[in-house]
C-alpha cells in the first residue's frame, strides 16, 4: 500500500491524531539561526512554527488566486 493509499484510508480524525513526519532539507544556514531565535522568542517547538508558517503561506496562496478570478 503506497502512502496515498493508506492516508485515504484513515478519517480526518485519524489523520490528525498521526501528526505526520514530512521530513524537508533547510538549505540555508540562516533561516535555521533564524528558526532557532523564533523558537526562543516564542517558546514554540520548530514544528509549531513550521506548521504556522506553512498555513500562513498556503493561505497567502489562496488569496492570490482569488484575486486572479
Amino acid at each position: 500500500m503506497d502512502e496515498q493509499d493508506f492516508r485515504a484510508s484513515l478519517s480526518r480524525e485519524e489523520l490528525e491524531r498521526r501528526a505526520f513526519l514530512i521530513p524537508f532539507k533547510v538549505s540555508d544556514f540562516a533561516l535555521l539561526e533564524r528558526l532557532n531565535h523564533y523558537s526562543t522568542e516564542f517558546g514554540k517547538t520548530w514544528d509549531e512554527l513550521i506548521n504556522a508558517a506553512l498555513i500562513k503561506f498556503m493561505d497567502d496562496i489562496e488569496v492570490v488566486h482569488s484575486l486572479r478570478d
